[in-house]
């Protein structure tokens, strides 16, 4: 099992992430933003995690209405809806860390030899998997 990223409120339905752990000194530390002193964080809200499961809610609704009985009820088709998480999680994870591999040479492939880029993502993905899930069930306690 992965270990969660430090995590913290920083607000209403805000939260902060912090790969401070990842933050060690190595060779490739030393060209980085980021370091122990300064490490790498994102923020994530409630919002967000909310709205994009709207919207797949949605879109899936929208499908279903055009192939399933028109006696369906509204929540019958409710329950058929199935919103991944992962999906989620991914496009969050596409749009604050992997966007940002200027800054985070560790998991910038053309800087550094991409099989270290690969373990060293798979390593931040899956902590940071792990953690969004701990989010998103703090975010389902505040709503």
């Amino acid at each position: 099992m992965t270990n969660p990223l430090n995590f913290s409120i920083i607000g209403l339905q805000e939260f902060s992430i912090s790969f401070d752990k990842y933050c060690t000194d190595c060779q490739i530390q030393q060209y980085c933003e980021y370091g122990r002193k300064k490490p790498f964080t994102i923020e994530i809200n409630c919002k967000d995690i909310n709205q994009a499961k709207e919207k797949i809610k949605y879109d899936e609704l929208r499908s279903l209405q055009k192939t399933e009985n028109i006696t369906n009820s509204y929540d019958d088709l409710l329950k058929k809806v199935k919103i991944n998480l992962q999906s989620i999680f991914s496009q969050i994870w596409k749009k604050k860390i992997k966007n940002q591999k200027e800054v985070i040479r560790c998991l910038d492939s053309k800087k550094v030899d991409p099989i270290l880029v690969t373990q060293q993502g798979q390593d931040w993905w899956q902590d940071f998997n792990q953690t969004m899930k701990l989010i998103n069930e703090e975010c389902e306690k505040i709503i």
